[in-house]
């Protein structure tokens, strides 16, 4: 009977220890479920597994720091002396174990275990993973001081209470995060209102910055332009970083933001004073962690933006990351609307400039033609002011009745195309003004928006060729008039030396002859002169007159040979003929044909001993029309490239020395290039110092 009593008593006291241990567990499970936070819950869990009714001795739990992956202690209790965040690196410790595969871990003697650490008792211990969403994230640890103190019913118990912990705690954080991203968008809404409002780009540069380190809880950062130009990030912008860093230049790939600047990746950096890549211009900086982001417009690298914690208790997570890259790329549209803005205001104030020191007068109409703006020159040659010729017509503001028909016109033009003329415009009191003006229509993003008109006051310019016109005819009738005088007193000259050489050879004073065939050649020499000056003063007067007729081409080249050979034989040269018999006829002045290569010819013997003279002569078509084409080469002295530059200006030879060599007065390649032109052509020339000169001929093989 005893026996039985002893039985039911002992199975009595079982089952209301298991009904206050069940009973204990219902609390738990709701003390949990109730928990507002992450800290709560652990509280709640350690608290309620050392309540009497469970009776654990020592019970701690540990959550998994996601950037180390060191076990922190968030909860404790019976362990009166154990640190606050206690830390437990990855690899030691038993309760890693449960870490490792999810599953609950039991160690009878603890003593004996490799890898234990001891703690506050040295007997048995359990340790339960916490799994969130498929991924142990924390271990609930229960110690005894006894060893074998733990079993079947335990396992069941601490099991139950880990799911209950990892369930709660998985709530709260999907609350925390919900949470966090109301606050977190908050935040971003508020920081993009404030940077959006501020275009000043230095100003805004500071301000990116210094949000960033505020949302992000951070000690300080810096933030880098990139220069394209130069391929390489400028820090423009930094707060709190141990150094003053603004204006530090790094190429892409140097350091941490030069990394980022090249990959276009963001890079978390746990422990930088460690970091082997760090760029050695950052070697006194004393940033624990550091966090980097690329700027990005699309695939566009704007810049980079570092955060860093001097805290080496502080840490970068990727949350902290997902944070920041929301962040930046609003970040680089508002930094990229700065710099456009502020290169905006810098264009705007050049243009500015420009308009209020034009030295012409400047005028923006709109379609209706009538003046947006216009610059103080505007004043000065039409005598309004910008605010009496705001909104007013412009062709009737400065126009008579008799030239409002035409610019109205040209206005109109001016809306489509470019326009350029020359007119008369009336001024503010009546008077008239000659002017240039130009036109040329305004878009702005494609979109035609107006006028912008250009005037020129003339006055002084057409005074000045009127002037210059009538001093240049004044010349050319002298030269004409000269010309004309002297060569009547020259043709009776040699016209008389011609006589008194026949009458000494009839006399048979020989003795004269040599100093009357000087008389005779100095007179045709001058009598030469005067004629290619009397030739360009009728070309510059406007009075040189083509007579076209048709003729033989070879005919004209085989007397030009006759006539220039003694030229050319007299230093020694031989002359050439390179011009095929069909070379045909042309109809055009066959005096200044003849002209023009005799005095290339003349030039060539002139200028080459002992060598080889060639004229060349064929037919081809230049622009569609049929064209003779003449080459004189020579194996003379040459020119340098600047002789060359001046050898068609008239009365312009080589240099002082070829002016007393061979005579002269640079008058025909000028003769020849006008000629030339008057016959719908030009000449052009190539040479190189002691190897010869080449000129080329060409002109329309048929002219009116």
């Amino acid at each position: 009977m005893a026996t039985t009593r002893e039985t039911a008593a002992a199975e009595f006291r079982d089952h209301r220890r298991l009904a206050r241990r069940q009973a204990a567990l219902l609390r738990l499970s709701a003390e949990i479920a109730a928990a507002g936070n992450e800290a709560a819950v652990c509280e709640s869990v350690v608290g309620g597994l050392h309540d009497d009714d469970l009776g654990y001795e020592f019970v701690a739990v540990f959550m998994v720091d996601e950037v180390t992956g060191d076990r922190v202690l968030r909860a404790s209790v019976g362990w009166p002396d154990a640190p606050e965040a206690w830390r437990v690196p990855h690899g030691q410790g038993l309760s890693e174990r449960a870490l490792l595969d999810a599953t609950l871990h039991y160690s009878p003697d603890v003593a004996a275990e490799t890898g234990y650490v001891r703690t506050f008792a040295a007997g048995s211990e359990v340790d339960v993973p916490l799994v969130i969403d498929g991924n142990p994230t924390g271990v609930l640890v229960v110690q005894s001081a006894r060893p074998g103190a733990f079993g079947r019913e335990d396992f069941e118990s601490l099991s139950a209470a880990a799911q209950q912990a990892s369930i709660a705690i998985g709530r709260v954080r999907l609350l925390d995060a919900e949470r966090r991203r109301a606050d977190e968008q908050e935040a971003l809404l508020a920081s993009l209102a404030d940077l959006s409002a501020e275009l000043e780009l230095s100003r805004l540069l500071q301000a990116v910055l210094g949000r960033a380190v505020v949302l992000l809880g951070a000690s300080g950062g810096e933030l880098a332009i990139f220069d394209e130009s130069r391929r390489e990030l400028e820090i423009v912008a930094n707060h709190n970083i141990g150094k003053e860093s603004t204006g530090t230049r790094m190429a892409l790939g140097e350091g941490a933001m030069g990394r980022v600047a090249e990959t276009n990746e963001p890079l978390i950096i746990s422990d930088y004073q460690q970091w082997l890549a760090r760029s050695p211009q950052y070697g006194t900086v004393t940033a624990h962690a550091v966090m980097v982001a690329p700027l990005l417009i699309g695939a566009r690298l704007v810049g980079t933006i570092a955060i860093v914690h001097t805290d080496p208790a502080r840490h970068f997570t990727p949350y902290d990351l997902r944070l920041l890259n929301m962040f930046a790329p609003q970040a680089a549209i508002a930094i990229e609307n700065a710099r456009l803005y502020t290169s905006a205001q810098r264009e705007k104030q050049y243009f500015e400039q420009i308009l209020l020191n034009s030295p012409v007068a400047i005028i923006v109409l709109d379609l209706e033609q009538n003046i947006a703006s216009c610059n103080p020159e505007f004043e000065k040659l039409f005598g309004y002011t910008e605010e009496e010729a705001r909104g007013r017509n412009l062709d009737e503001l400065i126009n008579s009745r008799e030239t409002l028909a035409e610019a109205v016109t040209i206005t109109g033009e001016a809306l489509n195309n470019p326009v350029h003329g020359i007119g008369r415009r009336r001024r503010k009191d009546g008077s008239y003004v000659d002017v240039e003006l130009a036109g040329v229509p305004v878009f702005v993003e494609g979109r035609r928006v107006g006028v912008m008109a250009i005037y020129h006051d003339m006055t002084e310019q057409l005074a000045a060729r009127k002037d210059a016109e009538a001093a240049n005819l004044a010349k050319s009738q002298f030269l004409a008039n000269m010309s004309h005088e002297l060569r009547t007193p020259l043709n009776a000259i040699i016209g008389y030396s011609e006589m008194l050489q026949e009458e000494a050879e009839d006399l048979g004073h020989q003795d004269l002859l040599p100093d009357l065939q000087k008389i005779q050649q100095a007179g045709k020499h001058l009598l030469s002169l005067i004629n290619d000056v009397l030739d360009l003063s009728k070309i510059e007067a406007g009075k040189m007159e083509l007579h076209p007729e048709t003729f033989d081409i070879r005919t004209l080249v085989n007397d030009v040979r006759t006539t220039v050979a003694p030229m050319v034989e007299r230093h020694g040269n031989r002359l050439e003929i390179d011009c095929p018999a069909d070379l045909g006829v042309m109809r055009s002045d066959p005096v200044k044909v003849r002209q023009v290569l005799l005095n290339l010819l003349s030039n060539a013997a002139k200028f080459t001993e002992r060598g080889v003279i060639t004229l060349a002569g064929e037919r081809i078509d230049l622009e569609g029309q049929p064209s003779i084409v003449f080459r004189v080469r020579d194996t003379g002295v040459g020119m340098t490239p600047e002789q060359m530059e001046r050898i068609f200006e008239a009365f312009a030879q080589a240099d002082a020395t070829v002016s007393r060599k061979y005579g002269g007065t640079g008058l025909g390649l000028t003769i020849t290039r006008r000629f030339c032109q008057m016959l719908g052509g030009d000449v052009r020339a190539q040479s190189e110092p002691g190897k010869g000169s080449t000129f080329t001929v060409w002109m329309r093989a048929a002219v009116d």
